[in-house]
């Protein structure tokens, strides 16, 4: 029972290994933040406090946030001519920015427009 348990700290030890490097790298380069950013960054965390304080919600990984601002801007600009634009801006190939076109256009359809029972 004991090999089990050890076992098992070690397998989650090394699952969290990289979001501990990452909490400690954070912490290491708290004091190289400029003045200013630091300011602002307490700003946003007492309003998302203010606003969700006590709350369990949920935020997406950065890689996972940028993905659905970009997606978004995307769509924002999108005036049905400017295909190849946006693929020369964003880096992605024309099938890409139709593919996310469609997709946001169904997650605003969505939010509009439930869809009905069959």
């Amino acid at each position: 029972m004991e090999t089990e348990s050890k076992q098992m700290t070690d397998n989650q030890h090394d699952l969290f290994a990289d979001d501990h490097a990452a909490i400690g790298e954070l912490f290491d380069n708290l004091d190289n933040i400029p003045d200013g950013e630091l300011a602002e960054a307490w700003s946003s965390v007492l309003t998302i406090s203010h606003y969700l304080g006590g709350r369990a919600i949920y935020l997406p990984r950065g890689d996972r946030l940028k993905e659905a601002l970009r997606d978004y801007a995307i769509y924002d600009e999108f005036d049905g001519k400017n295909v190849q634009q946006l693929s020369e801006r964003y880096g992605l190939c024309v099938p890409q920015i139709y593919a996310i076109i469609r997709k946001q256009r169904k997650l605003i359809r969505s939010r509009h427009q439930p869809e009905l029972p069959y």
